[in-house]
């Protein structure tokens, strides 16, 4: 057995023995300071004996009743501090309460029992600080260990750095800081110095040799971290970026405070912050049973883990694809076992197996984010488009008013605005299904909004499997725009727009400026670590059916209105027509089972006389790819 195991296999032992010591220690300490180092002459040194085991037996018990022999010393923090400091108190009031009341040791001094706090407190806190020290001067250091600059001297960057300070392995050295308050240049956080604002940022990355930056600044704007990034780049030296959680990553279970995460192209778009109103949410959904369609998708996944934050009674999560669902269903009952979770691996075209689904579960709210979303697939079939968007939502909506379902929100896309290809079409034929029904208990809504980043239907993973496979990266043209916003963000806007007391209505994000698709590629290329032209080309391939150089938000008769939200807006729309909506549906069910792309045709231009394409030629031509 090894000298570390047998201290090990006797620890509390030897921690009670070494609180005994520092207990004498600091009695026999105060006696040498108060009597210039002697212990006294005549009665003093008798007193010092008798009270020895008063004041040891005193403080080995409140040690045990304020858990000091319970703390790991290499990881002692303040608090523990303050847990010493209380003990010390404590035991010292008690023991000048036992040697003044006792009555047999007149005579004793009264600065003993401050100098025996006070040094209690030093000879406990300053050896556990003290191994400290030494456990962390020791460890070991990986072999390609990286030097890092924290940004932001804040809560995070504290949280990070004494992270990092306390691994057990050194992958990564913390140099020190930087933060915009200049008040805070030359000061230390954790032992690192503040080197300044972010002026000196090159200086300190090429004097440190800086590998890997973090930014510590959780809620940093788009713009905030785009010039942190330009401000750090230097010709020949690659340095590596990675950010903090945000609230929304936090609240979704992916990271906690203290950990990061690579910098992603999320955190380079100008786009405006969401403020969520939590307690509107919470108060809506908690105790409730919420149904969310399309729960196996990027969007839909997303709702559910959100949603569940919130401490719903119970969620059904409807998804056709069973191998999406399993994985969002053993997630969320891993990190939520107190909700009841309901599966369902069906399609939202099944209404006789649907209906049993709404009547035993009784969902208070339905968010419907199942849907075909590929555009350039959607031109290949598009009566299967129509089908599974527009009378897979009509079908859903229908059981949910059936049922007395407080709320149906429905997730839609900009590409339903004056739609060219067969998914836009589909989504606004899907929106006026929703938005033009005839008045009753259920409240009907609308979420729109642009692309999402990382959604299945989005050019970020095809892009990244193309930089992974060394190029080239396609894009259809340089003049493509799109209005782009992450899937937190997306799911979020749902959330926040389900609160608000409104019926009928589509509710739209205020998104920014459009960012071109050829700028997302090149800033997905650089945060590789490559460089655009020299390790991957970018190739402009043209326009894919069904695709439009720019997209809008509006059309033109639709009006944007406040809400009590700073960045949601909403538009009515008083151009209701029930009847056509309703026969029209009714009609197509019909075409669509007779596979007439002809007569689909005619009763899609009735309902959306504003689309754009595809012409009935195209859809021919590009029926089944």
């Amino acid at each position: 057995m090894t000298f570390l195991q047998t201290v090990l296999r006797f620890r509390m032992p030897l921690i009670i023995i070494l609180h005994a010591l520092f207990s004498m220690g600091a009695l026999w300490l105060s006696f040498l300071f108060r009597f210039d180092f002697t212990l006294g002459h005549k009665i003093y040194p008798e007193l010092f004996w008798m009270s020895l085991p008063v004041n040891t037996a005193i403080f080995l018990i409140f040690s045990g009743f304020f858990n000091l022999y319970q703390g790991i010393w290499r990881y002692v923090s303040v608090d523990d501090l303050k847990d010493i400091v209380k003990t010390s108190a404590v035991s010292s009031l008690v023991f000048t309460f036992v040697i003044v009341t006792s009555g047999i040791y007149r005579g004793y001094p009264r600065s003993i029992y401050v100098m025996n706090f006070a040094l209690f407190v030093v000879l406990n806190g300053s050896t556990r600080f003290a191994i400290r020290i030494f456990r962390e001067s020791i460890k070991p250091y990986a072999d390609n260990a990286k030097n890092v600059l924290i940004i932001g001297a804040g809560t995070a960057g504290n949280e990070i750095a004494k992270s990092l300070k306390t691994a057990k392995r050194a992958e990564y050295v913390p140099v020190g800081f930087i933060d915009r308050d200049k008040s805070l240049a030359g000061k230390r956080l954790q032992g690192l110095k503040v080197f300044g604002d972010y002026s000196v940022i090159k200086h300190v990355i090429l004097k440190n040799r800086v590998h890997e930056v973090f930014i510590a600044i959780p809620e940093a704007s788009n713009k905030l971290v785009k010039d942190i990034i330009a401000a750090s780049k230097i010709p020949d030296w690659d340095v590596k970026f990675k950010i903090a959680p945000s609230v929304l990553d936090i609240m979704s279970g992916r990271y906690q405070l203290n950990q990061i995460r690579e910098v992603s192209i999320n955190d380079l778009l100008s786009r405006p912050n969401i403020t969520l109103d939590d307690a509107h949410i919470r108060k809506q959904l908690a105790g409730k049973t919420v149904l969310i369609t399309g729960a196996g998708g990027s969007i839909g996944s997303e709702l559910c883990y959100q949603v569940a934050a919130y401490k719903p009674a119970a969620m059904v999560l409807l998804d056709a694809s069973e191998e999406h669902a399993y994985h969002v269903d053993l997630e969320l009952k891993k990190r939520h076992p107190d909700i009841s979770i309901h599966t369902i691996v069906m399609n939202i075209l099944e209404t006789n197996l649907l209906d049993p689904v709404f009547a035993r579960l009784k969902p208070d709210f339905v968010y419907h984010a199942a849907a075909y979303k590929h555009v350039h697939l959607m031109e290949w079939n598009p009566l299967a488009c129509i089908k599974n968007n527009m009378l897979g939502t009509a079908v859903i909506a229908g059981l949910a008013e059936k049922h007395g379902v407080k709320q149906f929100v429905m997730i839609s896309t900009d590409k339903a605005v004056k739609p060219r290809g067969m998914m836009g079409v589909s989504k606004r034929l899907a929106e006026r299904v929703i938005l033009e029904r005839l008045p009753g208990d259920t409240k009907y809504n609308v979420v729109r909004f642009g692309n999402v980043l990382g959604s299945s239907g989005s050019v970020i993973p095809m892009f990244q499997r193309q930089i992974r496979e060394g190029g080239p990266v396609t894009v259809t043209s340089p003049d493509m725009t799109r209005y782009f916003m992450s899937i937190p963000e997306a799911v979020q806007l749902v959330l926040q727009a389900s609160t608000l007391h409104e019926d009928r209505a589509i509710f739209l994000l205020e998104m920014g400026e459009p960012v071109k698709i050829v700028d997302l590629a090149k800033n997905l290329i650089e945060l590789s670590g490559l460089r655009v032209g020299d390790d991957i080309e970018i190739k402009f391939i043209g326009l894919r059916p069904g695709e439009k150089i720019f997209e809008e938000l509006l059309t033109q008769d639709e009006n944007l209105q406040h809400t009590p939200y700073d960045k949601i807006r909403v538009q009515k729309n008083a151009n209701n027509d029930p009847d056509l909506v309703k026969n029209t549906l009714a009609n197509l069910a019909y075409q669509l089972e007779s596979g007439s792309i002809e007569a689909v045709y005619d009763s899609v231009k009735t309902l959306i006389p504003e689309m754009q394409g595809p012409s009935l030629a195209e859809l021919k031509r590009n029926q089944f790819g």
